[in-house]
């Protein structure tokens, strides 16, 4: 922390940090799991530049970057209708491979085999339960070091805004160019290796609400992972401005990474991505503010630099940035909403079962996800040849009985007799 700090600002900090822990604490207390909205954590930004004094500041430095953010979660899911609609390219194998090719297996996989040990119940233990809290926070945990950053650093808070602007903006990118199936879809959906218990999000019972629920889902967004770049781009900040007094964090960035291999979410290639990314989004913003006029020296000389003109332009640019993400958002929702069935994850093209649709000849998962994929796109006739070699291939009453109702809607579609 800077020397000579305000009272003031140490209160605000303090505020919002016992906020967050006493929240924590409540949810460890009656045994809630979910993942932490960021209208929480923009609640606390406007409460700690009430207690600074900082109204004006807030809405210069913050609000076209929190409008930015929500963008962002729009457009995540934006990008997985337009993945399902036009039918664009989805990967599973590549990613998988080069995990095989580096660790020699799949180390989520080697991971619950190792520590994983559910009761007679299939109930997890607390490993799990403190991880899934541990990624619950993941949706906040940079805001709070923006927070700080802003209280304590101010004139790095350009550097931290526009790195996380590069992150984002290049992530978004590459989820629609190269969508790539999880560890747990490739396990749970298509057999690709043994199966993974999905521990996190079957542990997720509460729902803050947020403006963004229901926005952004997008099952194959996997490469990079953000989950891995954001924490480890606010990791490089507090680094270049603290050293070893963000030590705790960098702990839990290290628990954030743990956790998203371990339940399956990522593997850690995807991992491995999302490092370079953050260090080279982290580089680049680096040399920008290198060319950008000196900043003010703290926030209330910012919030000056941002009166009058300059302060409506910022205001009307975040308002226009948001109410885009939210009419963006809302399409989505209605999308996901009212047409499912359009947007569930055997709908995207996987590439890698077309091409080589002999060598998953006999594999019931694979066979079943070709027929629920035509059947999606309403080519019952196909559906049905693979729904019918899908029961076939079922191993278990449960999968040849979903597999024979497949066929008898197929064929009802078909006006064939059963």
């Amino acid at each position: 922390m800077i020397p000579n700090l305000r009272s003031s600002d140490r209160r605000a900090i303090w505020l919002v940090l016992t906020a967050l822990a006493v929240i924590v604490a409540l949810l460890v207390l009656f045994r809630g799991f979910l993942v932490l909205p960021k209208i929480l954590m923009v609640v606390m930004i406007f409460l700690a530049a009430v207690l600074t004094g900082r109204i004006k500041p807030l809405v210069g430095d913050w609000f076209v970057f929190i409008a930015f953010i929500y963008l962002f979660d729009s457009l995540r899911g934006t990008i997985y209708i337009l993945t399902c609609t036009l039918q664009l390219p989805a990967h599973a194998l590549y990613v998988l491979n080069t995990e095989k090719a580096l660790f020699g297996g799949v180390p989520s996989v080697a991971l619950q085999n190792i520590l994983l040990r559910p009761d007679i119940s299939g109930n997890v233990g607390w490993l799990e339960k403190f991880l899934t809290l541990i990624y619950g926070t993941h949706f906040i945990a940079f805001l709070l070091v923006g927070l700080m950053i802003w209280i304590y650093k101010a004139k790095d808070f350009y550097l931290y805004k526009m790195s996380l602007y590069l992150l984002s903006g290049t992530g978004i990118l590459f989820y629609f160019l190269v969508p790539t199936v999880p560890p747990w879809m490739a396990a749970n959906h298509f057999g690709l290796m043994a199966p993974l218990n999905h521990f996190n999000v079957e542990l997720f019972n509460l729902v803050i609400p947020d403006i963004s629920n229901g926005f952004d889902t997008n099952p194959i967004a996997a490469m990079p992972s953000l989950h891995a770049g954001f924490p480890i781009l606010c990791s490089l900040l507090l680094w270049r401005l603290y050293r070893w007094k963000g030590a705790l964090f960098y702990i839990y960035t290290l628990a954030v990474l743990f956790a998203i291999v371990y339940s399956g979410d990522h593997y850690v290639t995807d991992i491995l991505a999302g490092l370079v990314l953050a260090a080279a989004c982290y580089a680049v913003a680096v040399r920008i503010l290198k060319k950008r006029p000196e900043a003010p020296e703290n926030g209330r000389a910012v919030g000056a630099a941002f009166g009058g003109m300059a302060m409506r332009k910022r205001f009307l640019l975040g308002l226009g940035v948001l109410l885009i993400g939210v009419v963006i958002g809302g399409m989505n929702k209605t999308y996901f909403v009212l047409h499912a069935n359009s947007y569930n994850p055997n709908v995207p093209k996987y590439v890698d079962f077309f091409k080589n649709e002999d060598r998953y000849r006999d594999s019931y998962l694979v066979q079943a996800y070709f027929g629920n994929h035509f059947l999606a796109r309403k080519d019952h006739r196909t559906a049905l040849r693979y729904f019918e070699k899908s029961f076939e291939l079922a191993q278990n009453p449960i999968d040849r009985n979903e597999a024979q109702a497949k066929i008898r809607f197929c064929r009802r579609a078909l006006g064939q007799k059963n």
